[in-house]
């Protein structure tokens, strides 16, 4: 007896044992069911063109994205709308960009925005004249290539001469066939301003800005002269002939030496001279130690520019006998001696 007590105890421990833990069980259970289903909730996961709706019941977006066994890279992005009901994820995926500037391509990852956002991940800057490939404001999609070009502008300064003009003056100041120059010429300068383009330190074009004359040149002017050699003196003599030289063919001497001038006008001097001769053009002093008076005489410079002409030994004076001067020339007009003042002269002494 003792020892069906003890089973039917035993028995009975374990029978009560059991319905406790079913009891616990159905309990746990139930808690389970009831957590499960207050906590639930449907996130709707969307991948590019793709979807799909995860159970969850977590409420961080990495955590539901690895609970479902979605991968997602360093460079994407993750958009998360969730509550405690219902959720959306979406996943905006990388994609690359290149990007080439100063001689340099880099590509970077981008899940949107605009050229002038990648350009900014980059760290490439957008000068004023710089072009580029694509507008700062265009939307990046995957494969773009957007490439800068480095555009500078410089100024280039080119002269060119102006060839100076000539003109011609005729003057009876200059012998016939004689020329000086009144005004000499200069060039001018035409100055051109150009506008070189450099496109990634490559010129590329060039524009003609500006055009001005900066310094105006300066016509010559040539003299050429007209004048013959015409004999001051008209007195004539018989059968004395000149050379091409306008030197008498035959004389007995020649006296080279400085000549000066003489008139009687403005009663400078007396209307006769030394010899008794009537003072006029044509009658010079001498040194009559010399020349004798009466002696013809023909009379030029050197290089043949003045003539006096011919001429008659009549007058003395002390400039001639002390030896200062060979010969002194009567002229009509006290302007004209101005005009001749003293200089080299020759004196024929004709047969």
């Amino acid at each position: 007896m003792d020892t069906v007590t003890q089973m039917v105890t035993t028995m009975g421990r374990l029978v009560r044992s059991r319905l406790f833990g079913v009891t616990a069980l159905a309990v746990v259970s139930a808690a389970m069911v009831t957590y499960v289903s207050c906590n639930m909730h449907a996130v709707t996961v969307i991948d590019g063109e793709e979807s799909c709706v995860v159970l969850t019941l977590n409420h961080d977006a990495d955590a539901i994205l690895q609970e479902a066994r979605i991968a997602v890279g360093a460079d994407d992005e993750i958009i998360s709308e969730l509550d405690f009901r219902s959720g959306e994820i979406e996943i905006n995926r990388a994609f690359d960009v290149q990007v080439t500037a100063d001689g340099c391509t880099t590509v970077v990852r981008m899940t949107g925005g605009t050229v002038a956002d990648a350009l900014q991940k980059v760290g490439v800057s957008i000068g004023e004249n710089d072009v580029t490939s694509v507008h700062t404001a265009e939307t990046v999609s995957e494969g773009l290539n957007i490439c800068i070009n480095r555009v500078a502008y410089g100024e280039t300064v080119v002269n060119e001469a102006i060839p100076y003009e000539s003109s011609v003056e005729y003057t009876n100041e200059l012998d016939k066939g004689k020329t000086e120059v009144k005004q000499a010429g200069r060039e001018g300068v035409r100055t051109y301003t150009y506008r070189d383009t450099m496109v990634d330190g490559e010129k590329t074009g060039t524009e003609l800005v500006s055009e001005e004359v900066t310094l105006q040149p300066v016509s010559e002017i040539k003299l050429v002269g007209t004048r013959t050699a015409k004999a001051v003196s008209s007195v004539q003599q018989d059968g004395v002939v000149l050379d091409a030289n306008g030197v008498p063919a035959n004389y007995k001497a020649v006296y080279t030496g400085r000549a000066t001038a003489y008139t009687n006008d403005r009663g400078l001097a007396g209307h006769y001279t030394a010899s008794g001769r009537r003072a006029e053009v044509g009658v010079v002093a001498v040194n009559p130690n010399i020349i004798p008076y009466g002696t013809r005489l023909y009379i030029a410079s050197p290089d043949g520019k003045y003539v006096y002409g011919y001429a008659v030994a009549g007058d003395t004076g002390g400039a001639l006998m002390s030896g200062h001067a060979v010969v002194d020339l009567f002229m009509a007009t006290y302007e004209e001696c101005v005009r001749f003042g003293a200089r080299t002269m020759n004196v024929y002494v004709l047969n």
